[in-house]
């Protein structure tokens, strides 16, 4: 059975009707394994708040079955859980191996990038289409390419988010803004720490 895509709005609702597919169950299936009334288990599956009960149970089980198994362009089979780091905690994560253990949001991703990682990112800079609170999932096994959407930290200005474009020397980056009132900017790549492609973008779900 074709594993389902990650809704963008990281809701309860959505990430267990993700794990329900992924694992192939019916909903009286799942409702079993949760030991919870099937109606119950539709209703929350249709956006009915769950108690902390269902929530830490559903978590608990999730973490246990979630097996990773890669599959190609770096997609894996399975679920996890990405920390989220705040836009502070990625300007400080100046080594890509030693990520902040300070994070207490977690998004689910089936990217089979082990060092992936998620930021909540800040400012208007790519708005229309990114906005404020967004959060941003990061490759950072991948090479960015031209004209995509990346994520960089740079030694003496902290992180970006922006479209990359690579100059013909190969020595200067370009970075874009979606929003036309911030120019676009031009540096070296000594002068950044690490610049990764960005995966996805999840919106939340209410108005800010």
């Amino acid at each position: 059975m074709a594993q389902p895509s990650i809704n963008v709005n990281d809701n309860f609702a959505e990430r267990l009707r993700f794990w329900r597919v992924s694992q192939n169950f019916t909903q009286a299936e799942a409702a079993r394994q949760l030991d919870i009334d099937r109606s119950y288990f539709s209703q929350v599956e249709r956006g009915r708040s769950p108690g902390n009960a269902l929530r830490t149970r559903f978590f608990l089980i999730e973490r246990a079955s979630s097996v990773k198994t890669s599959g190609h362009n770096g997609v894996s089979h399975g679920l996890r859980n990405l920390p989220v780091l705040s836009w502070a905690q990625a300007g400080t994560a100046t080594d890509p191996n030693r990520i902040s253990q300070e994070w207490e949001e977690v998004v689910p991703s089936d990217l089979a990038d082990e060092k992936a990682f998620a930021v909540k990112l800040r400012g208007d800079s790519m708005e229309p289409k990114f906005s404020d609170g967004d959060i941003a999932i990061l490759l950072p096994s991948m090479t960015p390419t031209n004209g995509e959407v990346v994520l960089a930290n740079l030694r003496n200005e902290g992180v970006l988010c922006k479209i990359m474009h690579v100059q013909l020397d190969y020595n200067v980056i370009k970075l874009s803004s979606y929003n036309p009132a911030y120019p676009p900017l031009e540096r070296h790549r000594e002068q950044f720490h690490w610049i990764y492609p960005v995966a996805s973008v999840i919106k939340p779900l209410r108005p800010r």
